[in-house]
Protein backbone atom coordinates (compact mmCIF):
# COMPACT_ATOMS: atom_id res chain seq x y z
CA UNK A 1 0.00 0.00 0.00
CA UNK A 2 1.21 3.37 -0.81
CA UNK A 3 1.51 6.01 1.36
CA UNK A 4 0.67 8.96 -1.17
CA UNK A 5 -2.90 7.50 -2.35
CA UNK A 6 -5.16 9.82 -1.49
CA UNK A 7 -8.15 8.76 0.76
CA UNK A 8 -11.35 6.85 -0.99
CA UNK A 9 -14.15 9.60 0.50
CA UNK A 10 -13.18 12.85 -0.50
CA UNK A 11 -16.13 15.81 0.18
CA UNK A 12 -17.78 16.38 -3.01
CA UNK A 13 -17.62 19.83 -4.59
CA UNK A 14 -19.96 22.36 -3.54
CA UNK A 15 -21.35 22.89 -6.97
CA UNK A 16 -22.45 19.22 -7.58
CA UNK A 17 -24.15 19.02 -3.76
CA UNK A 18 -26.26 22.10 -5.59
CA UNK A 19 -27.06 20.70 -8.79
CA UNK A 20 -28.58 17.41 -6.76
CA UNK A 21 -32.49 18.45 -7.15
CA UNK A 22 -34.50 18.38 -4.47
CA UNK A 23 -37.15 15.45 -4.24
CA UNK A 24 -40.67 17.23 -5.84
CA UNK A 25 -43.08 14.94 -3.68
CA UNK A 26 -42.45 13.78 -0.50
CA UNK A 27 -43.69 10.08 -0.51
CA UNK A 28 -46.86 9.76 2.69
CA UNK A 29 -45.79 7.22 5.60
CA UNK A 30 -48.78 5.41 4.31
CA UNK A 31 -47.53 4.77 0.83
CA UNK A 32 -43.79 3.95 2.36
CA UNK A 33 -45.35 1.74 4.09
CA UNK A 34 -47.29 0.10 1.24
CA UNK A 35 -44.00 0.15 -0.73
CA UNK A 36 -42.50 -1.87 2.01
CA UNK A 37 -44.71 -4.64 2.05
CA UNK A 38 -44.88 -5.18 -2.01
CA UNK A 39 -40.95 -5.22 -1.65
CA UNK A 40 -40.77 -7.53 1.10
CA UNK A 41 -43.19 -9.76 -0.79
CA UNK A 42 -40.86 -9.61 -3.35
CA UNK A 43 -37.71 -11.31 -1.30
CA UNK A 44 -37.09 -15.14 -1.71
CA UNK A 45 -39.11 -16.88 1.17
CA UNK A 46 -35.65 -17.14 3.00
CA UNK A 47 -34.57 -13.70 2.99
CA UNK A 48 -37.83 -12.31 3.94
CA UNK A 49 -38.04 -14.68 6.84
CA UNK A 50 -34.38 -13.74 8.22
CA UNK A 51 -35.22 -10.07 7.45
CA UNK A 52 -38.55 -9.99 9.46
CA UNK A 53 -36.80 -12.14 12.43
CA UNK A 54 -33.71 -10.42 12.57
CA UNK A 55 -34.98 -6.58 12.06
CA UNK A 56 -39.21 -6.66 12.26
CA UNK A 57 -38.92 -8.69 15.38
CA UNK A 58 -35.28 -7.45 16.49
CA UNK A 59 -34.42 -11.01 16.95
CA UNK A 60 -31.04 -10.32 15.02
CA UNK A 61 -29.08 -13.12 13.72
CA UNK A 62 -29.94 -16.03 16.54
CA UNK A 63 -33.51 -15.12 15.80
CA UNK A 64 -33.41 -15.51 12.18
CA UNK A 65 -31.17 -18.48 13.06
CA UNK A 66 -33.98 -20.10 14.59
CA UNK A 67 -36.67 -18.83 12.56
CA UNK A 68 -34.87 -20.58 9.39
CA UNK A 69 -33.07 -23.92 11.71
CA UNK A 70 -29.48 -22.95 9.88
CA UNK A 71 -26.49 -21.82 11.49
CA UNK A 72 -26.38 -17.98 12.81
CA UNK A 73 -23.87 -17.03 9.88
CA UNK A 74 -25.58 -18.40 7.15
CA UNK A 75 -29.28 -16.86 8.97
CA UNK A 76 -27.22 -13.38 8.79
CA UNK A 77 -25.89 -13.67 5.89
CA UNK A 78 -29.84 -14.01 4.65
CA UNK A 79 -30.56 -10.96 6.38
CA UNK A 80 -27.91 -8.84 4.96
CA UNK A 81 -28.86 -10.12 1.76
CA UNK A 82 -32.61 -9.23 2.02
CA UNK A 83 -31.74 -5.84 3.53
CA UNK A 84 -29.76 -4.90 0.40
CA UNK A 85 -32.61 -6.24 -1.64
CA UNK A 86 -34.83 -4.01 0.47
CA UNK A 87 -32.75 -1.10 -0.18
CA UNK A 88 -32.30 -1.51 -3.82
CA UNK A 89 -36.25 -1.41 -4.01
CA UNK A 90 -37.32 1.22 -1.86
CA UNK A 91 -33.61 3.28 -3.15
CA UNK A 92 -35.43 6.29 -4.66
CA UNK A 93 -36.94 6.73 -1.34
CA UNK A 94 -34.28 7.72 0.41
CA UNK A 95 -32.97 11.23 0.96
Amino acid sequence: MTVDRPPRCRPLPAHLVEAVAAPDAVVSHPEVLDRLDAALASLPPAERAAVVAAHGYAEGPVGAAIELDLETEDADALARNGLQLLRAALADLEP
